[in-house]
């Protein structure tokens, strides 16, 4: 087995990782919404779980990025 490699991250290129995973937050945040509020369409009950998972999986990655040190 190889080594994992550590990357470095810029600051430029940390502070757009975080407005994209603020961004994408903002997106999946209104879609599930949407997807709460309009059940009575069977494909967005559908999907409704897929965009649940998103949704908490996207609040993590935002959270990430609000609670790292400022010192970056």
């Amino acid at each position: 087995m190889s080594k994992s490699k550590k990357y470095k991250i810029k600051q430029k290129d940390f502070r757009e990782f975080e407005k994209l995973a603020e961004r994408i937050y903002n997106t999946v945040v209104v879609i599930d919404y949407f997807c709460q509020k309009q059940q009575e369409y069977e494909e967005l009950r559908n999907i409704t779980p897929i965009i649940e998972n998103l949704r908490r999986d996207s609040d993590k990655l935002n959270v990430y990025f609000i609670n790292y040190p400022e010192s970056f």
